[in-house]
């Protein structure tokens, strides 16, 4: 795996991260630590190099937003293409931002009717149209950047020029927070540029310069778009760590995103203005159900209060929120009550674990487990190298068992040695075979919280998407989350309760530690209005006021 990157100087730039497992977070590219607020600093304003306003770029990536993993292009596709919607801080949809005016779907949630603001036109002065909105969701489905997003998406159809309808096989009343994705001119998917670089059509602020090296103001377009804070956007190119770190410092690139967790860490200057936005990337833990203890669920219950949840947030330098229920704790359906009855709690743990039959028999001060007479506890946990705050997590944890007598190993490992643990369940230690307990883990959830993948049990049909790895049975657990999925606006908090409820009290089968937050940041100074969020740290640009001295 490519190894961190740390500089003297503290601040990061910006990471990708694969939808899939990220028990790793495998698929980022980079970042590290900061404080979440820097408003309060008496910082001078930064000077820059030159007196125009540039972005960072990647050419051995692409520039089509549907397939652009790079975080640096996808920043400039933020400019040049719009999304259907966009989502604020609580994951709740912006009223009037976005191509989708008015949406609604049938009780079931899984007929959705959309009318599209057909005021907002291409670079080729085509107004956008329900046409387009269709092409691009077919596109998003099997594309590299949203590909597992549309799971139960059955199809879409467009009448008139603004009326999508879309069906789905399994009832989404949230199915709406899922499009925050962009929107490409029908038949353009191909299109290139003279200089040969493919770009499809868009309808964004801004419009790529037929050579590839600038962004042009679209004056004619979108009359919000009108009054950009600059005409010219200057697309640069720096592709190594030193030469990217110097240029951002030097003021020759303005904005850049930034991962406080990633492995591949670039380091900034403090002289610079950050803004946290919250992400769906849930840390968790899971057990092997199939272990000698895992299989118990008092014992897995217990382990509900034996994690330190702030220490996530602690070693992320406050670039992360805990939560012991699988959401984002701003969201409307997020139950304060029930994640504070699960705070970190050592007693309680022990309590539990002394209830299911794990104490101290023998008076050696170290915990035991009955099977026909008192057994040594042997305890296993895996979690991938790559990162200090998840290994850290988990070394927390072995300490804190070990203060109650429950002695845990802890194991991290590389990528590859870390998913064959999980889909052996064991790991080979020598000549000697060990069992795999539990394994911390990350994935990028989807903006509506469902969490179907990581508990639905393992087929032979679903592997290929499936990142379940406990060995549950359980299909109760599915239905559950559908209910959650499919629930009214007025009846989510309960229906989520009732699964939260169910995982953490009765099967106890999920851990949930936290969520990861993301960074924008800009040059002293130089960018005011700046308010990012999950889809696009873009989104306002043409409200942005930019001062390049």
């Amino acid at each position: 795996m490519t190894q961190t990157i740390k500089r003297a100087l503290s601040l990061l730039l910006c990471a990708a991260m694969t939808l899939s497992l990220a028990a790793c977070g495998r698929s980022r590219e980079d970042t590290d630590t900061i404080p979440e607020s820097t408003g309060g600093r008496d910082v001078v304003r930064t000077e820059a190099a030159d007196k125009v306003f540039s972005l960072n770029s990647n050419s051995k990536y692409s520039f089509n937003p549907l397939i652009a993993t790079s975080h640096a292009n996808q920043l400039i596709c933020d400019l040049v293409f719009e999304n259907m919607v966009e989502l604020d801080g609580n994951f709740e949809v912006i009223e009037g931002a976005g191509l989708i005016q008015e949406y609604s779907c049938d009780e079931t949630g899984k007929v959705w009717t959309f009318t599209v603001a057909t005021d907002h036109v291409f670079h080729d002065g085509t107004p956008v149209s329900a046409k387009d909105l269709s092409y691009s969701i077919n596109l998003a489905i099997n594309a590299d950047r949203f590909r597992g997003r549309f799971s139960s998406f059955q199809g879409a159809s467009y009448w008139g020029e603004d009326q999508l309808t879309v069906t789905l096989g399994i009832g989404d009343t949230q199915f709406v927070k899922l499009l925050n994705i962009p929107v490409i001119k029908l038949g353009s998917y191909g299109r290139e540029l003279e200089n040969g670089m493919a770009i499809p059509m868009g309808s964004g602020p801004y419009t790529f310069s037929e050579d590839g090296t600038k962004l042009l103001a679209y004056k004619e377009g979108y009359e919000g778009y009108r009054h950009p804070p600059v005409d010219t956007i200057y697309i640069v190119e720096y592709a190594d760590a030193e030469s990217t770190i110097s240029a951002f410092e030097d003021g020759l690139i303005d904005v850049v995103v930034n991962d406080p967790s990633s492995y591949t860490n670039l380091g900034y200057a403090s002289s610079n203005e950050i803004h946290n936005y919250p992400t769906t990337n849930m840390h968790y833990l899971c057990f092997n159900e199939d272990s000698v203890l895992g299989r118990y669920s008092q014992f897995r219950i217990a382990l509900q209060y034996a994690f330190d949840r702030d220490y996530l947030v602690e070693l992320l330098h406050g670039n992360a929120v805990s939560s012991a229920l699988p959401m984002y704790p701003t969201c409307s359906a997020f139950s304060e009550p029930l994640n504070n009855s699960l705070s970190f709690n050592m007693d309680t743990c022990k309590r539990i674990l002394e209830s299911a039959g794990v104490r101290d028999y023998d008076e050696d001060g170290q915990l035991e487990y009955m099977s026909g007479t008192p057994q040594e506890i042997e305890f296993t946990v895996v979690v991938c190298a790559d990162s200090s705050a998840k290994a850290g997590i988990v070394r927390k944890f072995q300490e804190d068992m070990a203060s109650i007598g429950f002695p845990v190993t802890v194991m991290e490992m590389t990528w590859e040695n870390y998913m064959k643990a999980l889909e052996d369940g064991e790991v080979e230690v020598g000549s000697q075979v060990v069992t795999v307990d539990m394994y911390y883990a990350e994935v990028r959830l989807r903006n509506n919280f469902d969490i179907t993948e990581i508990l639905q049990p393992r087929t032979k049909d679903n592997e290929s998407k499936n990142l379940n790895y406990t060995g549950s049975t359980d299909t109760s657990v599915v239905d559950r989350i559908n209910t959650y999925l499919a629930a009214s606006n007025a009846q989510r908090p309960t229906a989520f309760y009732e699964l939260c409820t169910y995982l953490t009290g009765t099967t106890g089968t999920l851990i949930t530690i936290g969520f990861e937050k993301q960074q924008i940041i800009s040059r002293r100074g130089v960018c005011k209005g700046i308010d990012a969020n999950i889809g696009n740290p873009l989104w306002n640009f043409s409200d942005w006021t930019i001062d390049l001295g």
